[in-house]
């Protein structure tokens, strides 16, 4: 007893103790901030991982979102395409005409192009040939066409090719075959028909492009003329490539002769 009163009462003991006892509450201390940073850094990483979350989370639904739009756009062009698919079985042969068509003619002037045109000239002279019938050939060039285009623009010289195309149409006959050459060039097909014939629809032609009215903006444009070169088969040539040699020939006389004027080869 009397032992345990002299412990109690001593001072350096008692600071001993205390001094321990505070190291332990500081000991704790830092093992509690330590836990409490730890803890802190998990609940930030937590919440940036939410946040991920969150974000993949909406991106997932913007994705599943233009996903069915895709889908239905998919739906709604299927459906179109089996409506085609079923316009098409059922309209083949209209379809495939039009389509014929469009590849025969020129888009601007609505005449036949070049191509079809060398179909048609082969053709048309293995008939002659075998009929022993004429066959005439004009070809035509709307003089100083590109002065033209320089004074008063593109569009305006696409209308006058359209009206000297109508021209043509109007003037020829339905057996007749009427080409854009190219450019300003135009050739014109005359099955059984003599230069005689040939000629006198060539001078309809070009009396009818010379007082072509033609309009734009408002505005009346310049007169118009054309010049024409004729060939005639079997005259002129007996194959394909002779009788456009021979059209063209009789043509750059008529531009070199002052140009709205027919020249016979």
């Amino acid at each position: 007893m009397l032992s345990d009163k002299i412990t109690t009462k001593n001072p350096a003991f008692e600071i001993e103790k205390l001094r321990q006892e505070l190291q332990k509450v500081k000991q704790e201390k830092d093992e509690l901030a330590s836990l409490l940073k730890t803890k802190t850094e998990l609940a930030v990483r937590l919440v940036e991982r939410n946040q991920k979350l969150q974000t993949e989370l909406n991106e997932c639904q913007r994705t599943k979102t233009e996903l069915q739009c895709c889908l239905e756009t998919a739906n709604k062009e299927k459906t179109d395409l089996e409506i085609l698919l079923d316009a098409a079985t059922e309209h083949g042969d209209v379809i495939e005409e039009l389509l014929h068509n469009q590849s025969i003619h020129d888009p601007l002037t609505g005449l036949f192009n070049h191509g079809y045109m060398n179909k048609c000239l082969k053709r048309e002279l293995d008939r002659a040939q075998q009929k022993q019938q004429p066959l005439t050939i004009i070809m035509g060039d709307l003089d100083y066409f590109k002065h033209f285009n320089d004074c008063f623009g593109h569009e305006a010289g696409d209308i006058v090719l359209k009206q000297v195309s109508q021209l043509f149409q109007q003037t020829i006959r339905e057996s007749d075959i009427a080409c854009r050459y190219g450019g300003e060039e135009f050739i014109l097909i005359f099955p059984e028909t003599s230069l005689d014939k040939a000629t006198q629809l060539a001078e309809r032609i070009r009396q009818g492009v010379c007082h072509l009215k033609i309009e734009y903006l408002g505005k009346d444009l310049d007169r118009v003329t054309i010049s024409l070169g004729i060939a005639c088969f079997p005259e002129h040539g007996n194959s394909s490539r002779e009788l456009y040699k021979a059209a063209d020939t009789a043509l750059y006389r008529a531009k070199a002769e002052g140009r709205d004027r027919i020249v016979i080869y």
